[in-house]
């Protein structure tokens, strides 16, 4: 089971980049996509796995889940909330 707490965003990136194709693992690894802080890069997977974003009640942190309610996970930076939910969808936990 992995500790995304404990993860970089760095970390998840190459995560979400090999979960994807070996390519994007690769640009992640390199710096080139920065899914949790690039909306351009997580915006397609948002929308292609219908991960929904809502704002919590205190302002300070975001909740990402996927429609089965079974993948939410909390953060302050609403990306990396969707992208590891979107780990999360493709058997990281």
């Amino acid at each position: 089971m992995m500790n995304y707490q404990e993860m970089s965003d760095h970390e998840i990136s190459c995560e979400v980049g090999r979960k994807i194709s070996f390519a994007d693992y690769i640009m992640a690894r390199n710096g080139q996509v920065n899914y949790c802080n690039s909306w351009a890069d997580a915006g397609p997977i948002v929308q292609e796995n219908r991960i929904s974003l809502f704002a919590s009640d205190d302002d300070v942190k975001w909740m990402a889940q996927f429609i089965n309610h079974k993948n939410v996970h909390m953060d302050k930076n609403p990306l990396r909330a969707a992208m590891v939910v979107f780990l999360m969808m493709k058997g990281g936990e």
